[in-house]
């Protein structure tokens, strides 16, 4: 997992790997508080960002999630949002797999053993690779509405040395 800002960008870039480059500068070039919730291509099927406005639950209302194909970069655009996030163990086991149809399987709503929490202000946004697990929509203090974008990177992309 890696977490930072979009503001710092131009100091990290160098430590992201250039699928992930590509997909933040994307968002970086382009006026995201303007669009629409829905789907957007990239590079096709291997990279596309999902745009999202929600009302954030309580920590231990939202289920916590892994993929097995795509690579996450969640971007707050909106609002405050808490995270939930922990590696994947080799005892964590999903309690609905649904790695085939869509790529996502959910455990126990339940604290998950050495879970953190993260906080994202607008601006902030969270790499979320597969051996992570993350509780995205949690609420900080209150429910709240936001705005987020999801890029998902396909790992045939992450595989690649371009």
């Amino acid at each position: 997992m890696i977490i930072s800002d979009i503001a710092l960008w131009e100091q990290e870039r160098h430590l992201m790997p250039a699928a992930v480059q590509r997909g933040i500068e994307y968002i970086r070039s382009k006026d995201i508080t303007q669009w629409e919730p829905g789907k957007y291509e990239l590079e096709g099927s291997h990279m596309f960002a999902l745009v999202q406005e929600t009302e954030t639950k309580p920590f231990l209302d939202q289920r916590p999630e892994s993929h097995q194909t795509y690579t996450d970069i969640q971007l707050l655009v909106s609002g405050l949002e808490k995270m939930g996030v922990s590696k994947l163990t080799p005892g964590l086991t999903p309690v609905e797999d649904n790695f085939e149809r869509g790529d996502i399987a959910f455990y126990d709503k339940a604290r998950i053993e050495s879970e953190s929490e993260i906080v994202l202000l607008p601006g902030m946004y969270a790499v979320f690779f597969p051996s992570d697990v993350h509780r995205p929509c949690c609420s900080v203090v209150d429910n709240g509405p936001i705005k987020k974008v999801v890029i998902k990177i396909h790992r045939d992309l992450l595989r690649a040395s371009v």
